[in-house]
């Protein structure tokens, strides 16, 4: 019994929540990093002195910052159902009398 108790934890409930820290910290890094992108092309398109090369360049630096927070977002959720999975399992082991 111990040793499948042992068995889901090395393989399912500590794996996920490293995989869910992990994400969340890099979810926040990209976030931070979004929203200064963000900023940035707002000021360059008050600006009004920049190029339509320099305006665009700067929007698809954007992308590549959402891109990334929602790889980080996907790859946290998956950790959750990983480490539901393993502690839906250590619930439903049945004791043996």
């Amino acid at each position: 019994m111990k040793a499948r108790i042992a068995i889901l934890l090395i393989t399912l409930v500590f794996p996920g929540v490293a995989v869910v820290g992990t994400s969340l910290y890099w979810f926040n890094l990209d976030y931070a990093a979004l929203g200064k992108a963000e900023n940035y092309v707002q000021k360059l398109v008050e600006e009004n002195k920049v190029t339509d090369r320099q305006l665009e360049y700067a929007y698809h630096r954007t992308f590549i910052h959402r891109i990334n927070v929602f790889a980080d977002g996907t790859w946290g959720l998956l950790g959750g159902v990983i480490t539901a999975l393993g502690i839906h399992g250590l619930v439903t082991i049945k004791e043996k009398p």
